[in-house]
Formats: C-alpha cells, structure tokens, sequence
C-alpha cells in the first residue's frame, strides 16, 4: 500500500473508533432507559470522513469471522459442471492398471463402458449378439459392420466422453434438489430472491470460495429421493491461504449518529447501506479483486458414483411414441444409470447420417443391409437365408442393453451395481481470472450481494438507534438540504454471529408523528442524499414531534437550538 493508503487507513480506524464511542455528549452512559415522564437531552453529530478509492482489504481469516448464513447468501456465480464432470470421466479412462484393480467391479465395469468402441465391444448375451452369427456367415469382423451401422470409425467410442459429461450434469447434478435454485436479487419475478439455476451448473456463493467447498459431498450427496453424485471430495483447492477480497470504497466511512429511545443513549447506524449505488467505481477494472487464488482449482480425492434401476430394463421395440420408441427406461428418474445410457446414446446419435451399408459375398451377391434413418431407427436385413439379424430398434434401445449387460459383468447381480468411483487431482475446470471476472459481474448486477458484503466488511453498527440523523448538505437539491430525521428500517438491525437479525424489527408504528398516540404520520419516503427507503422528516428549532420505540413506549422528541452547523440537540421525553 502507498503511504497515502496507509495514512488514509490509520486516519479512518481513528476516526470510526471514536465515532462509535457511547460516551457522546448530552448522554451519561449509564443513565439507563428514561423513566415515564423524564425527559433527556442529545446532542447529534453528522460526521462525515469521505474515503475515494480506499482499499478494503478482508483476509481469509477476517472472511471466516463472518456469519456462515450471511457468506451463503452472497452468490458469486453459477459453477459449469461439465468440466469438472469431464475431467472425472477423463481421470478414470487414464487409471493405471494398479488403481484399475481397486476399482469394485461395478466401477471397472462402468470405466469399460466409457472405453468402449466398436472394435472392443463384447456382444455376447446381448440383443445384439445375433451380429456375430451374422459377421461369421459372411466373414466380416463385427466390429466394421457395427462401425458402418453407427457411422463411426472402428476405435471411436460409442458414447464419447464430452456427451457423456453433458448428460451426467444434465441429469445428475442439474435434478438435485440443491442446485435448483440460488439467492439473488428481489424484483417482481423473484419476490422471494430465489432465481433458476441452469441445468448443470452449480450455484456457488462466498461460503464456498473461503472454505474450498468444504461442503461439497454434503451438498451435492443424497438428498430427497436424488441419490446425490459426490460422495466424497477431499482436498478442493480454490484459495491459499493469503486469500484477501480487495474492494475499493468511495463513500463517507463514519456512521449515522442516533438515538436508542429503549436504552436512553446515543447508538450509531452504518451508513454504507445508504450508499450502496456509489461506494463502488465500476468502471475502475480493479474495483474487485480476489488475490490468493490457486493457479488451478481442483480436486485432491474426489468420488462419485451412479446408481442403477433394480430391475434389467429392455430397449424399445416400436417407433412410438416418437421420438424415442416404447421403452420403459424413458420413464425412469433422470440420474438412474439406464436412463442416463438411453439419453447418451440418443445424444451421440444426433450426427449419425441416415445410411444404409450392404454387404456382398465374394460372387456379389448382397446378403447383409443395415440401414438407420435420421430419426436413429435401425433395421437390419439379410438375405439368402444369412443368420437372423436382431429386431428393428431405435440406435439407442440396442445400447441401453448392450451397456446393462456389461455393466454386471463378473456376476454381479441385476440391481447390486451401483457404481462409485475415485480419482485424484481432478481440475475444477475453471480458471482463476474467470472465476474473478465472473464474481465481479454477478456481484454488480446483485445490489443485495454488493450492499451485504459492503456493510459487513465496513460494518460499524453500535446499539439499537430507533433513529438516527442526517445533514442534507448544500451539494443537494433545496428540497434535500438541512437537518433530516430518519426512522430505522429493517436493514439498519445488525446481524448476530449466526447471521440472524440481531433482535426483531417490531415496531407497531414506525416513522414520525404530529401527536402523542401516533396517529397523524408526518414522516415520508422522499428522496433525500440518495434515501427513498427510510420513513424521514426534516426538523427546524422548535418542531415538536413523536416517535415510538419497538417496545410500544411512546416518546415526544422537541427540536432544540442548533448548536452547530452539523449538530442538532434534541429533548427527549418519555410519554408512556
């Protein structure tokens, strides 16, 4: 830091500590609450200490220090998941033989299927074993006619990688019940701040960024009727331990000087709320910066797993219901292990041209024809009494039974291979400057976010002002300037360790009266310095008005000599 900085950061701690003091004049601190009929007088400073561009600097530590609830609360971005997805599926192909022979058997069977091509896949016992007879009658391996069905190329995977992540984070993460939605902004769609996640993706917060996802397994394990998809994760690094959130502040950094009418003292409001639209420059590129970061998040030890339908699901046999025929695994929850086949498999199918592949003895005549037209329908025709090939099916009701099959290779019984699988150092698949770009946008467009964060890295809240004062300064329309009156709103009670409102808002009546029962409001939500949310009124000596605390005691407040510029002094008096 500068020694500007440096000087400007000593001056403001100097500064905030005695604008919190509870020894401000007119008040004996221990006089206690105001007994019925008594009366008090406060003497209110405006303090202002306007920062530009000031440095906040929050360490991990002082991050950790914060309120879980409240570090949930604050979205960041919404996390892809196929790339972290992907890069599971990748690490589990590229096992070495040692960890291939830990894996469980349905594991190894599962890692098998991700592997698998037309040259290396096993027909036996599946609706496709008929293929073999056939490639034996005419003598061609069943590899090129399966390859020259499916339009692929002898070693191309039947299912390749990349879709196979699409449709786990489709299916899987995208179906969990805690990844549907996120806290965000309120507004006439989202009422209650809760905003769609996208399929796939993975809301992430501030909680998340500062602990490394601690709560990875928890959050994305069983929940409900959803079997969840991480079991385990171990070791996610996103930030070391010099991690910092660096913001750069531009507002008046003391606090709003009020009155606790319940205690009879002089308490102080944060007043970076009242800021919110201008504490930060966005056009400064480096208004929010994220120092600490790892040069690439991942994963140390990471497992996952799939469950299967108890029963062997069989492929369609009718064109109908169109498009993806009548089996019965299209009704099955979408992360079950058949349904996710049934959706890979018709996934993969999209770039399958409609063809038909012949093929001829020695003396040219035809005794073979496959054919699969654009809607992936495969029918398979021999001639000259040559074997008997399989039944007309969709491209992907053959897979769905090919891929059952082998996945209960070595014995393992129908329904008891379910699958869990681990790797290590798995990337998370983002990296850090769009992960710091991505949470600069998102906190911007999310004035909720922007204004929690603010005030709890600047908060300066001490006591329970009812309310509190504010100078209109000469800078501001005529119908702003000159000594306000503001009633505390929600947002002005401080949070608890938990996060939670630190006592409840209950006033009966809140805002400003011309009488003692508080039935002729006098106090309004117009604008003034950048305000149109608290209840407000602009006083003069000798204005005599009422308020009343959150308790239902009534207060007569009369509006005294000035006795300076940025002070007002106010005679309290309890009425009931």
């Amino acid at each position: 830091m500068t020694a500007r900085a440096l000087h400007s950061l000593a001056l403001l701690a100097v500064l905030a500590q005695a604008s919190c003091s509870e020894n401000d004049a007119g008040v004996d601190p221990v006089a206690g609450m105001l007994a019925l009929g008594e009366s008090r007088t406060f003497d209110l400073r405006y303090l202002r200490f306007d920062v530009s561009g000031f440095e906040k600097i929050e360490t991990l530590e002082q991050l950790r220090l914060l309120p879980r609830r409240v570090l949930q609360d604050i979205w960041l971005l919404d996390l892809d998941a196929r790339p972290l997805i992907l890069n599971a599926l990748e690490a589990l192909r590229k096992l070495s033989d040692a960890d291939v022979a830990a894996l469980s058997p349905a594991a190894r069977n599962m890692r098998k299927l991700l592997m698998m091509t037309p040259d290396n896949a096993e027909l036996q016992g599946t609706n496709l074993e008929q293929l073999l007879g056939l490639s034996r009658a005419i003598g061609i391996p069943p590899a090129r006619i399966l390859a020259g069905l499916l339009g692929r190329g002898i070693t191309d995977p039947l299912i390749p990688i990349d879709v196979a992540a699409d449709v786990i984070a489709r299916n899987v993460i995208g179906t969990h019940p805690s990844v549907q939605t996120r806290r965000g902004p309120l507004d006439h769609e989202h009422p209650d701040g809760l905003w769609s996640v996208a399929p796939g993706y993975i809301p992430i917060t501030l909680a998340d960024v500062i602990t490394n996802f601690e709560d990875m397994a928890t959050r994305l394990g069983p929940l409900g009727a959803h079997p969840g998809f991480v079991i385990e994760a171990k070791g996610l690094g996103v930030v070391e331990a010099e991690f910092a959130l660096i913001s750069k502040v531009t507002a008046n950094a003391l606090p709003f000087k009020g009155v606790d009418l319940s205690n009879g003292e002089i308490a102080s409001v944060n007043s970076i709320p009242s800021q919110i639209d201008t504490v930060q420059d966005f056009s400064d590129p480096d208004w929010l910066r994220l120092a600490g970061l790892v040069p690439e998040p991942s994963v140390e030890r990471l497992s996952f797993g799939v469950v299967e339908n108890d029963a062997f699901i069989r492929g369609g046999t009718q064109r109908e219901p169109t498009p993806t025929g009548d089996s019965r695994g299209w009704q099955l929850p979408a992360w079950e292990f058949e349904r996710l086949v049934l959706d890979m498999a018709k996934a993969s199918a999209i770039d399958i041209p409609a063809h038909c592949t012949s093929y001829a003895l020695g003396t040219g005549a035809e005794v073979f024809r496959g054919c699969i037209d654009d809607a992936g329908w495969i029918e398979l025709t021999s001639f000259n009494g040559v074997g008997d090939p399989p039944a007309p099916a969709y491209v992907w009701d053959l897979e769905l039974e090919l891929a059952q099959v082998r996945l209960h290779d070595s014995g393992l019984p129908e329904g008891e291979a379910d699958v869990a699988m681990t790797v290590r150092d798995v990337g998370l698949g983002v990296p850090p400057d769009e992960l710091i770009e991505q949470v600069r946008q998102n906190i911007r467009i999310n004035p909720e976010a922007l204004e929690q964060l603010t005030s709890l890295i600047t908060n300066n809240s001490v006591g329970a002002a009812d309310f509190y004062y504010v100078r209109g300064t000469d800078s501001l329309p005529a119908a702003q300037q000159g000594d306000w009156l503001f009633f505390a709103g929600p947002g002005d009670v401080p949070l608890d360790l938990d996060g939670n409102p630190a006592r409840p808002y209950a006033y009966d009546r809140p805002g400003f009266f011309s009488d003692p029962e508080l039935r002729n409001e006098i106090s309004r939500t117009d604008l003034v310095d950048r305000d149109s949310d608290h209840e407000k009124v602009r006083i003069e000596t000798g204005d005599v008005l009422y308020a009343g605390d959150d308790t239902g005691r009534a207060f007569r407040i009369a509006v005294l000599d000035k006795p300076s510029r940025s002070h007002v002094a106010l005679e309290i008096s309890r009425l009931r």
